[in-house]
């Protein structure tokens, strides 16, 4: 059995339920920068991230800016493409090696047929994923950059050694510039702090 039993939002969902669910899920492996939901393109899949970590990207002629990054294990797609069949608008990219599942459009109407109460589940999902897009926008409208970044280490610590700055810059709203300007007030404080 995969992970989906160590997932507290799919832990009300019976043990045959959820080995028929499994049943539906296909595993994948993608390299890094590999796109697995294009922009412009329908999402047909849920992505249950097993390893790894992808970023969603808006694309705006030459310009790239990141939306959020998905760390294991999580589930995810892009919801408005999934739901109502129609263009994505932004894209889902591996920042590194990525192993997953992914579950169909139509399996994922298989499953609800078989399991009802994975509505539930999914209820509870789109609510999480509601929560974490309002936290995001409260963030940049309340804090200031070094708040945020500060933040951005506190609750992800991985995003130093395995994402590019240029992509934390963009996710933070900033520059390159302006993050190295952070980063350096930053460990200055912890310079004088340890003196």
């Amino acid at each position: 059995m995969t992970q989906l039993k160590n997932i507290e939002t799919f832990s009300s969902l019976e043990k045959s339920d959820l080995i028929f669910l499994e049943n539906l899920l296909e595993p994948k492996i993608f390299k890094k920068g590999d796109v697995l939901i294009k922009q412009g393109e329908i999402a047909n899949n849920f992505i249950f991230l097993t390893s790894g970590i992808v970023s969603s990207v808006y694309k705006n002629k030459s310009k790239e800016f990141i939306r959020d990054f998905y760390f294991e294990p999580l589930i995810f797609t892009e919801m408005e493409s999934f739901v109502k069949q129609v263009p994505a608008k932004f894209s889902v990219i591996c920042v590194t090696d990525v192993t997953c599942q992914l579950l169909s459009h139509s399996d994922l109407e298989i499953a609800y047929s078989k399991i009802p109460t994975l509505r539930n589940v999914a209820y509870d999902l789109l609510v999480n994923g509601f929560i974490n897009i309002s936290n995001r926008l409260e963030s940049l409208l309340t804090q200031n950059p070094e708040q945020r970044y500060l933040k951005l280490l506190n609750e992800n610590p991985k995003l130093l050694h395995k994402i590019p700055l240029k992509m934390i810059a963009s996710y933070m709203g900033v520059t390159d510039v302006a993050l190295s300007r952070i980063r350096n007030r930053i460990s200055q404080r912890k310079t004088r702090l340890i003196q």
